[in-house]
């Protein structure tokens, strides 16, 4: 599975291309995700991502092109993926630029701690 991000707010050629299949998920990368995301993302979300935070939603029913499009930009993209509804309407995001190789390991940690409903 491949993942294209396109939007104006990226810039009319940034193309991002994020592949599922090439992420290595294995404990070495889920705990730096861990870490990454206690060091930078508690700070608004639950340090449990399947509880909401003191300013931002849970994240553990959010697409990996949605991570990518708040953490780069701040705010979610124009289209949003099919099925998806943002939790919160509030537009206090920070982009953290700096994260943006290290996404797919946040993201593939807060999935490997999501409850079974």
């Amino acid at each position: 599975m491949k993942v294209y991000l396109l939007g104006a707010l990226l810039g009319p050629l940034f193309i991002t291309q994020v592949s599922l299949a090439q992420i290595k998920v294995d404990q070495a990368t889920l705990d730096k995700g861990k870490r990454l995301y206690l060091s930078n993302c508690i700070q608004c979300h639950n340090k449990d991502p399947n509880l909401k935070g003191s300013l931002g939603p849970e994240l553990v029913d959010a697409p990996l092109e949605i991570v990518y499009a708040k953490v780069m930009t701040g705010v979610y993209p124009a289209k949003l993926p099919a099925g998806f509804v943002p939790k919160r309407s509030s537009k206090v995001m920070r982009k953290i630029p700096k994260l943006e190789k290290d996404i797919p390991a946040i993201h593939a940690w807060i999935q490997s701690v999501k409850k079974k409903k």
